[in-house]
């Protein structure tokens, strides 16, 4: 009975900690769209910033030009970061003991530890080594 009540308290308190964790991370997100929306007006402001900076020296073709090739190579470099895929040590060794992990479980599961101490005996050895040559012979 005990335990059954523990187990309840868990996970009570598992869910307790989600919820807390769902609000921190909608928190967290409202945040998060709100800086990117003054980020993108400050990005527009430097773009309005170079065109009046160019004016003098280059035609407005020309600075349309200019910002293009560096928002083209701004965007070739953040691309190129993007593609990147190596995975972490800490993701190779997480995956690793994963899969070690879920080879165990499944081999637990086999016949031979079912059976526990008695599939190593040498009596159901011979049992089944008799029976395996009636059966062939």
């Amino acid at each position: 009975m005990r335990a059954f009540r523990l187990v309840s308290v868990s996970l009570e308190a598992e869910r307790v900690l989600l919820g807390l964790q769902a609000k921190r991370f909608a928190v967290k997100a409202v945040l998060g769209l709100v800086a990117a929306v003054f980020l993108i007006a400050a990005f527009a402001m430097l773009h309005v910033l170079a065109w009046l900076a160019l004016e003098p020296q280059l035609s407005p073709l020309a600075r349309a030009g200019v910002i293009l090739a560096g928002d083209l190579v701004i965007a070739g470099i953040l691309l190129a970061l993007a593609l990147r895929d190596n995975p972490s040590r800490q993701e190779i060794e997480a995956r690793m003991l994963r899969d070690n992990a879920f080879s165990q479980a499944r081999a637990s599961f086999g016949l031979l530890p079912m059976l526990g101490g008695m599939a190593r005996s040498p009596l159901l050895g011979m049992i089944i080594g008799m029976m395996s040559r009636r059966k062939r012979g």
